[in-house]
């Protein structure tokens, strides 16, 4: 890990609270944090813990870099007004888009995004996203069949809209994209992925049930217990496909945090669980992460961190950004067939690391082109 990583997880960890002083840095290293924060979607986080710190964390004393340390934070600060407002209009959106689904016959749980915001100290400093949903026919389970009709009504709506094996797009609310999760997640490995699933509906009743306040009203969001397996597979699934960001990785740290917290913590051994999952390799490599560079409390963790794992993956976070969008190792074309080149070059560089996943996504891929085109 560079220099420049280092100081920046320093000033993270000022930021999450598990490092008490602000590095002081010099006024290009100031800049250069500011782009690893744009990089990896953390602007506001970041700035948020940025608002009373005074100059002396500025190593040059003159007063030209004084000046220009000024109008940087003033800069970071606009961006952090600015995520806060985004912020303020897409919780709106959620509730808009939550009582016209309901509307339809359908339950809502917001998965991801606002819904992890809650947990943060300060909820407007992360950057919003889409609004990704979880549905079901009220009190129903998600069968195959009831997962068809939800496809068939989002394409009333939406003819083009085109369906994956676990969500299909649904009109924009207010010009913020919508989708429509049936599963919340998947892995590519066919037995992991069905004890994933089983998963996922033995717990979903708690999950549709599991209301907090939102705004004026009430919404249902994941419990800590579930976020723990299912963020942990969309942190997995999105390493194989774009690749992930720090932005991710803050959101399990705040996950793991809720959970710790609370007082009816049941003992689950989460060894076992996660093993079952086929998901106890890289939740050993993001405890690595959490304990050796985000400061966070070894008690948290759930499973026995993995330092191999845990250092290629930071490699990747660090190298690619948010959802792999700086990632400059791929040289193919926007094509199918140069994405697809793309996606088994990724598979062989994480297969040494993550096998099962690894060997089946290839499978997976051919079996979804079926599944897509029987579905669309």
């Amino acid at each position: 890990m560079e220099a420049r990583d280092e100081l920046f997880f320093r000033l993270l960890r000022f930021a999450l609270g598990t490092e008490e002083n602000c590095p002081k840095m010099h006024l290009n290293e100031w800049r250069e944090m500011f782009q690893i924060a744009k990089k990896q979607a953390i602007t506001g986080f970041i700035g948020s813990a940025l608002k009373n710190i005074g100059g002396d964390v500025l190593i040059e004393k003159d007063a030209k870099s004084k000046d220009s340390f000024t109008d940087l934070i003033m800069d970071w600060m606009g961006e952090v007004v600015k995520i806060a407002r985004r912020n303020q209009k897409v919780n709106n959106d959620v509730i808009d888009e939550s009582l016209k689904l309901e509307s339809k016959g359908l339950q809502c749980c917001l998965l991801k995004g606002q819904g992890n915001a809650l947990m943060y100290p300060n909820y407007d400093s992360r950057t919003s996203g889409d609004i990704d949903v979880w549905v079901r026919f009220k009190d129903t389970v998600n069968t195959d069949g009831n997962i068809r009709k939800i496809i068939k009504m989002a394409k009333n709506v939406q003819p083009n809209s085109k369906a994956s094996y676990h969500h299909i797009d649904i009109p924009d609310i207010n010009g913020t994209p919508v989708e429509a999760h049936y599963r919340p997640q998947f892995l590519f490995s066919y037995w992991h992925n069905k004890h994933l699933q089983d998963y996922f509906i033995k717990h979903a009743d708690e999950q549709f049930n599991n209301k907090v306040k939102f705004g004026d009203t009430e919404i249902a969001v994941p419990t800590p217990k579930f976020n723990i397996v299912f963020q942990l597979s969309h942190i997995y699934n999105h390493l194989f496909h774009e690749g992930i960001g720090l932005r991710q990785i803050i959101d399990y740290y705040y996950v793991l945090k809720a959970y710790d917290s609370l007082s009816n913590k049941s003992s689950i051994d989460w060894d076992k669980q996660l093993n079952y999952l086929g998901m106890h390799n890289i939740a050993g490599a993001i405890m690595w992460i959490l304990t050796n560079e985000f400061g966070m409390p070894k008690s948290w963790a759930i499973v026995l961190s993995d330092k191999g794992r845990g250092t290629f993956v930071l490699n990747e976070i660090l190298q690619g950004g948010n959802f792999g969008k700086s990632d400059k190792r791929y040289h193919f074309s926007n094509s199918a067939f140069g994405k697809n080149l793309q996606r088994l070059q990724r598979d062989c560089r994480l297969l040494s690391y993550f096998p099962s996943e690894a060997l089946s996504e290839p499978i997976f891929r051919l079996w979804h082109a079926w599944w897509r085109y029987k579905h669309n």
